[in-house]
C-alpha cells in the first residue's frame, strides 16, 4: 500500500499558528525542536516493516518538510505549494512511483485540504484526529470539525492503530451502509456532533456517504437515489436495513448501562414518492427495541425540506410542519430515531430539539446518507475547456461527466458527456 501522509497535524504536532514561520520557509527548522506525534515514528516503521510504502505530501515549505522527512522519519517527501494540487500530486506518483493506482494508493491527514486531495484522484482516504485544536484556521479548516467530516473521508482514525487496522482490513472498517454493499458487516458510522449534558446526551450519526463531485469507488450516492425511486430492489432495502441493525446493535453492545426505550422514524408527507419509502426500512431494521411510529407530519404542508437551501431555512421548516405523537409519554425515555439523509443538519436538530422539549433523555439520531461537501473534477471539457462535473444518473444509479450548462447549475457548454465505468 502507498500511504501518502499528511506531515503537520498527522506526523508532528505542528498545526498551532506558532509554527507557521517555520512552515513557511522563514525560518531554519531544528529537528530537534519540532513535537512529534506520540506513536507517529513506530508508526511509519511498522509501515516499512510490513512492506509498505509511506510518502509525507504537505503544502508547507520544502526546507521544512524535507529536513523532518529525511532526518526523523526518513522516508521520502512531495512538498506542495498549496493544497489539494492533485495535478503536482499525479504527476509525482507517476514519475516516482510507477506501481501506483487507486486500489493501492490512500492519502492520510487531519483536515478536508487532505481527504479532497485523495478524493478529486478517486483515491480512499483516511480522516485523522490526533490532536485538538487550540486555535481556528479558516483555509485549513483547523479547530473546525464540521468543515473536516462532511469532507467525504472514506475512513476515520483516532490513533495510529486505527490506520494499520484499515489497512489489514479496508472493507470491515467502511461505514456501515458502504461495508454492506461490499457484502461485509460494519458498524462505523460518522460522529458528526454528540453533545453531552449533566444527565444525558445527543447524538448524531451517519452511516454511509451520499457524494458530491469526486470520491472513491466506495460512496454510495448510487443507492441514496435508488433507496427514493418507487421500483428500489428488495435487496437494496434489506441491505440499508441489515447497516442499521449492525450500528444500532454495535451502540447497544458499547452502552450496556442505557436501556433504549423507542425506536422511531421520520415519516414521509402524504405527498412523498414512493409513500412510506422509510417506513418500509424501518419495519426491516432488526432490533429488541420497541418501535413506534412518534414523528408526524401536518396535514397541510407548503414546500418540501428539499427546497429549503440552508440549515436556519430547514430547521424552521420542520418546526412548522412536524409534530410529536401526544399520546406517548416521552419523560426520562431513551430513543433512537432513523432518517434517510443527513445535509445541514436542520432537521435533525429541529426534531431532537422537539423531543427533548417532550422531555426525552438520551437520543440517538441516524441517518442512512450524508451530504458530502463538493468536490470538483479537475477534467476539462475538451470542447468549451470548463471544468467538467460528476454526475449521477439518479435512473441507473451510473456516474458521467457533464460540462453543465447554467440551467442545471453549472457553467460550462452542455454539449459534452463522458460515462465513468
Amino acid at each position: 500500500m502507498i500511504l501518502l501522509l499528511d506531515l503537520d497535524g498527522t506526523l508532528t504536532d505542528t498545526a498551532h499558528e506558532k509554527f507557521k514561520p517555520l512552515k513557511d520557509g522563514l525560518e531554519e527548522t531544528d529537528v530537534n525542536q519540532i513535537p512529534i506525534i506520540s506513536g507517529a515514528k513506530e508508526f511509519v516503521r511498522e509501515l516499512i516493516e510490513q512492506g509498505h510504502n509511506p510518502i509525507i505530501i504537505s503544502d508547507s515549505h520544502p526546507k521544512y518538510v524535507n529536513k523532518i522527512a529525511e532526518n526523523i522519519f526518513n522516508i521520502p517527501a512531495l512538498s506542495l505549494s498549496q493544497k489539494p494540487n492533485p495535478s503536482k500530486t499525479l504527476i509525482y506518483l507517476q514519475d516516482t512511483v510507477p506501481e501506483w493506482n487507486i486500489d493501492n494508493t490512500i492519502v492520510v491527514g487531519d483536515t478536508w485540504l487532505d481527504i479532497e486531495l485523495g478524493r478529486v484522484l478517486n483515491l480512499k482516504t483516511i480522516l485523522t484526529s490526533f490532536y485538538k485544536a487550540t486555535s481556528v484556521e479558516n483555509r485549513d479548516g483547523i479547530g473546525q470539525d464540521w468543515k473536516h467530516l462532511k469532507s467525504g473521508s472514506t475512513y476515520y482514525a483516532s490513533t495510529f492503530n486505527d490506520i494499520i487496522e484499515i489497512i489489514k482490513n479496508p472493507l470491515q472498517n467502511l461505514l456501515a451502509v458502504e461495508a454492506i454493499f461490499q457484502n461485509f458487516n460494519s458498524s462505523k458510522a460518522v460522529k458528526f456532533k454528540t453533545t453531552k449534558y449533566a444527565d444525558r446526551f445527543i447524538a448524531y450519526r451517519a452511516l454511509g456517504r451520499q457524494q458530491n463531485g469526486e470520491c472513491d469507488k466506495y460512496a454510495v450516492t448510487d443507492k441514496y437515489f435508488e433507496f427514493h425511486r418507487p421500483d428500489r430492489s428488495r435487496e437494496t432495502l434489506l441491505k440499508l436495513a441489515n447497516a442499521s441493525s449492525n450500528f444500532i446493535s454495535h451502540v447497544q453492545e458499547s452502552m450496556p448501562s442505557i436501556i433504549w426505550d423507542y425506536f422511531t422514524y421520520v415519516s414521509d408527507k402524504t405527498t412523498t414518492q414512493p409513500p412510506n419509502k422509510l417506513y418500509e426500512l424501518f419495519e426491516l431494521v432488526q432490533t429488541n427495541v420497541d418501535k413506534l411510529k412518534l414523528i408526524n407530519w401536518k396535514d397541510e404542508v407548503e414546500g418540501s425540506i428539499r427546497n429549503q437551501q440552508d440549515y436556519q431555512r430547514r430547521k424552521e421548516f420542520v418546526d412548522n410542519y412536524i409534530f410529536l405523537n401526544d399520546s406517548i409519554d416521552l419523560k426520562d425515555k431513551n430513543v433512537i430515531i432513523i432518517d434517510d439523509q443527513f445535509t445541514t443538519g436542520g432537521t435533525a436538530y429541529s426534531i431532537c430539539g422537539k423531543f427533548i422539549q417532550k422531555g426525552a433523555k438520551n437520543i440517538l439520531f441516524i441517518t442512512l446518507f450524508y451530504l458530502t461537501s463538493n468536490v470538483h473534477s479537475e477534467k476539462i471539457c475538451p470542447k468549451c475547456g470548463t471544468k467538467l462535473q460528476v454526475k449521477i444518473n439518479r435512473t441507473k444509479g451510473t456516474k458521467f461527466l457533464s460540462c453543465t450548462p447554467k440551467q442545471y447549475g453549472g457553467i460550462g457548454c452542455g454539449d459534452y458527456i463522458f460515462n465513468i465505468i
